[in-house]
């Protein structure tokens, strides 16, 4: 048993530290839903969701929401746990709150990152938001690898930093998203060996809606009402030395049935790794509950290249009152 934590524990740390200047707290993303479109979300934001990917997207949010959230990476070895709400104030704009704990399964371990924001849709065609983020992160004192390691100088930190965005709705059925994430440096080193600084991340991209193009749309009623509920996005986003570029479609079916597709390609730009591209399916079913609805949320990611063993599973509920 020991030795599997410890190769846990050299798996994790690879993955963690790849390079002396790659801070913890990648992009896990949150939310079944953002997932099922290929990780594309930063120009629509309209759920439970919108805190970790874009805040100004509270702005356009006129009802009480709350999620959770529970993904799967590499074959069980990492889980992502969270949970969060939103809270519309009237015409004083929203607020929203989210924590996301991950953990590796020998709980060796452990980081968290406690999110609080607020959104305003200052003119009917523009909100802008911008989310507070606690990080933390902390290695099991009493394993052995942890103990005798003398790469450890301590086994937790904590940082703050923070993130703004805006979301611009120029014309019926267009959205456009920008956020700009970790803009306060934090230093979240475990060892005196290195810096290790969770990065910026700048995201920019487009939602549309196909509901201009059903109004113009000759075709029967059938496929005219689908065109309604339908929208595709894309997405470009930049951590570190990486260039992501993520695209994902949404179709519901009915007022209960929806499905979800993405596409994404990640490439380094300093060489390091090549490219790896994702494939993502999801989709989620609604059932009313009163004057409410509970809605469930399913993604499933494939990669490629360095991971392509790995998959990515993610299941959220959310509640809309």
């Amino acid at each position: 048993m020991q030795l599997k934590h410890t190769c846990h524990v050299l798996l994790l740390l690879g993955l963690l530290f790849p390079a002396t200047t790659v801070a913890r707290f990648n992009d896990i993303g949150v939310g079944a839903r953002p997932l099922g479109l290929g990780g594309a979300f930063v120009a629509l934001a309209d759920d439970s969701n919108a805190p970790n990917y874009n805040a100004a997207g509270l702005g356009y949010i006129d009802a009480i929401q709350a999620g959770a959230t529970y993904a799967q990476r590499f074959n069980g070895l990492i889980t992502y746990n969270a949970i969060g709400g939103v809270i519309p104030l009237g015409g004083a704009g929203v607020i929203g709150a989210n924590i996301g704990i991950l953990a590796e399964d020998s709980e060796i371990y452990r980081e968290q990152t406690l999110r609080l924001a607020y959104g305003n849709a200052v003119l009917k065609q523009i909100a802008i938001g911008a989310t507070l983020k606690l990080f933390s992160t902390s290695f099991d004192e009493a394993n052995e690898f942890v103990s005798e390691n003398p790469y450890f100088t301590q086994t937790s930190a904590s940082a703050v930093s923070f993130d703004v965005g805006v979301i611009a709705k120029p014309a019926t059925g267009l959205s456009l998203g920008v956020s700009a994430e970790n803009l306060l440096p934090a230093n979240m080193s475990i060892s005196e060996l290195h810096t290790d600084s969770v990065p910026r991340h700048i995201r920019a991209g487009v939602a549309y809606r196909l509901e201009s193009i059903a109004e113009m749309s000759a075709q029967g009623e059938v496929v005219s009402n689908l065109l309604k509920s339908s929208l595709v996005i894309v997405e470009v986003a930049n951590r570190s030395s990486e260039m992501h570029v993520r695209a994902g479609a949404e179709l519901w079916l009915n007022k209960a049935i929806a499905v979800r597709g993405g596409y994404g390609v990640a490439s380094n730009r300093t060489g390091g790794s090549g490219t790896a591209t994702t494939l993502t399916l999801g989709g989620s079913a609604r059932i009313p509950v009163g004057s409410a609805a509970f809605q469930l949320d399913y993604g499933f990611q494939m990669l490629t290249g360095d991971f392509q063993d790995n998959t990515t599973q993610r299941a959220s509920v959310n509640l809309l009152f």
